[in-house]
């Protein structure tokens, strides 16, 4: 795994607001994000003060200046399907 690098900005700014989304602080520098119930992924505070986004499967998007720039990476992950369970596979569907 490659070292992350540092206040990508891979995300336009200037998307609008998804009024669906909800982010909950669960721990101090820890953000959970959902979208009508479906988990969305998270954002965790950086010793070095980055704001280091994840995508619902802990895949790291990158390190934001911002902790607004950082949700928005997450929030414009709509294209993924959700991952499904089927019959004879283990997991869990969130």
């Amino acid at each position: 795994m490659s070292a992350p690098h540092a206040y990508s900005a891979g995300v336009p700014h200037s998307a609008p607001p998804d009024h669906d989304v909800l982010w909950a602080c669960v721990e101090e520098g820890f953000h959970v994000g959902s979208r009508r119930g479906d988990f969305l992924g998270y954002v965790d505070r950086q010793a070095g003060g980055a704001y280091r986004a994840f995508d619902a499967r802990s895949r790291m998007l990158g390190d934001f200046a911002t902790l607004a720039a950082a949700t928005n990476a997450v929030e414009q992950l709509t294209g993924e399907p959700s991952p499904t369970v089927h019959d004879g596979e283990q997991g869990v569907a969130l």
